[in-house]
Parts: structure tokens; sequence; C-alpha cells
């Protein structure tokens, strides 16, 4: 017998907007609202359902999962879904299983008109990050004729939502070469060849490169909570919030992101406001994500939008 009761998980597959066709979040069980399912998330990368473990999961409730997720699709999404993928990040490195359906590999997946590359089963980070989908639309609507700097890159994400609405340029910068050049094939599978530059830079080092492309109007600083040898959020973020408003024009907005549980927004709100040298004012957090429902809204993903006085 399984030791899990799934059922508040199976009822949000149900319900999920599967029909979209576009990444989203199923179960959102890192938020806490369902005691004995806090290890578990389940996301829509179509056609593919994406199950990550982040404690064990016994043998008997991966399998009594799996059994109710293939009826759930035989019933309610039989041309929809296509396949079950789980990863199990209990373990280092972490392990992928394709428990229903047959490996994608790399693929293409769509997010609010814009295109991605993907892959659910060579490494932990698939390449976007589900939870940022609000500040991607932010972006987007915010980025007509800007001039846009997008640190901490990634695989572009921001940038691509940027040329979506309309930027003049973006410059991205992120130290891995790897994820940039996924962020490249991005640009070119949406046709934004254009405007759009990619330095592969260790951004505490690189400042005086980003001063000579300055101002920006629009900036976006999404940085991980810790990046071996490179990057620690909470000894780190405080030298990048120094040097934002040489860098920003007047009126210029920033996008200031941090997704550690241990930084509360009071704190994040105090990192900056020591930091910024009275330059910067706030003006919003945005909201989460649709499916990220949170018990504890301070241990969520933070992203704060500031305006240079």
């Amino acid at each position: 017998m399984p030791n899990l009761d799934f059922t508040p998980l199976i009822t949000a597959l149900k319900a999920a907007p599967i029909a979209n066709k576009e990444l989203a979040r199923v179960f959102h069980g890192r938020g806490h609202s369902f005691a004995t399912l806090e290890h578990l998330n389940l996301d829509f990368y179509p056609p593919y359902l994406f199950l990550v473990g982040y404690e064990p999961l016994a043998e008997q409730d991966l399998e009594a999962l799996t059994s109710q997720i293939t009826k759930v699709i035989a019933s309610d999404w039989p041309s929809e879904i296509d396949g079950l993928i789980y990863q199990d990040r209990s373990v280092q490195p972490v392990q992928s299983q394709v428990l229903i359906g047959t490996d994608p590999g790399s693929f293409v997946i769509q997010e609010l008109g814009i295109q991605y590359h993907v892959e659910l089963t060579r490494s932990q980070n698939t390449g976007i990050f589900p939870d940022m989908r609000v500040g991607r639309e932010f972006v987007m609507r915010h980025a007509r004729d800007a001039k846009v700097l997008n640190l901490f890159s990634y695989t572009c994400g921001f940038s691509l939502a940027a040329m979506q609405g309309g930027a003049y340029t973006v410059v991205n910068m992120d130290m891995n070469k790897g994820v940039l050049k996924v962020g490249q094939n991005n640009h070119r599978l949406n046709q934004f060849d254009k405007n759009v530059s990619y330095f592969p830079h260790d951004i505490l080092k690189s400042f005086g490169k980003l001063k000579k492309l300055a101002p920006f109007d629009l900036l976006i600083i999404d940085p991980p909570s810790f990046q071996k040898g490179s990057f620690v959020l909470t000894k780190d973020y405080q030298k990048i919030i120094r040097r934002l408003p040489e860098l920003m024009a007047p009126d210029s907005v920033v996008l200031l992101c941090a997704n550690s549980p241990e930084l509360s927004e009071p704190a994040f709100k105090a990192l900056i406001a020591a930091h910024c040298d009275n330059q910067l004012i706030f003006i919003e957090r945005l909201a989460a994500a649709p499916g990220f429902i949170e018990v504890d809204s301070d241990r969520s993903l933070k992203a704060l939008v500031y305006k240079k006085v």
C-alpha cells in the first residue's frame, strides 16, 4: 500500500490549464499547502508532465502516483499529454526517470507567445523557470523602445520577453557560456536575431564594460541564491546594488529578484535600501505566478520593482 495520499495533486492535474498548451505549474507542493506532499512539484512542459521530488519518494508511492496520473491522462488529456518524467533532487547529482512515454530529449515549449528550448532529463535545470512567468510578463509590458540590461541571464528568458515587448536592444550577461548559447538559440527560434548581445563574463568583475554600454532604461537582476566560486546572494548582491545607479538612465526601472527562502521581503528591501545610496524607490512586489500558492510569501520568490529617483 502507498504511504502518501496524492488526491490533492491528482485534483490539481484534472483542473490544470493543460489545454492552453503552455508552460504551467500544475501542483505546488513546495508552497507548503499540503502537509504530506511538500516535497513534490508538478509542471506541464507541453506535451510532458515533469514531476520533481525534493525528498526520497518510496518506490510504492512512485508507482501509485504514476498509475493515478496515467488514468487521468487517459480520461482527461489523452491528446495533450505524451509522457511523465520524474526528477529526484534528493540525490546528487539529480536523477531523472521516464515514467510514462519516451525520453523527449531537447524540445520546444511555449509561454506567452514565446518559444523556448528545454530538456527534462539532462540536468537539474530545464532551461526556463516557471515561477518567473509574471516577471517575464512585466518585462514584456515595460520594454517598448527600451535599452535593456539582463544580468544573470541564464537562457535569456527576460531578453526574449523584452524583445517580444518591443525593446530597442538587450544586453545579456552570464558567466556560463553554455546557457548563453541556449539563449542565442532561443532568440533565433523566435526570430529575434538583431540588437541582442551576449557577454559570458563574471558580472562582479564587469562593471567597467557595463558602464560603457549604459545607461539602460530597464534592468533585470535575477541571480542564483548560490553559485559555487562566483556568487553568494547574501554576500554579493549588495555589490551589484551599489553599482546599479550608475548604469541607469533617469526614470529607469529595475526588477530585483531573490529566490532564497532565508531572505524575507523586509530583509531584501532593507538590503537594497542600505546599498542604493537613496537613488532607488520601491514601486511594487510582483504577484506570484499562477499555480504558485504559498503559505509564507517571505519564503517564496521575491521580484521587487524599483525606479530611479
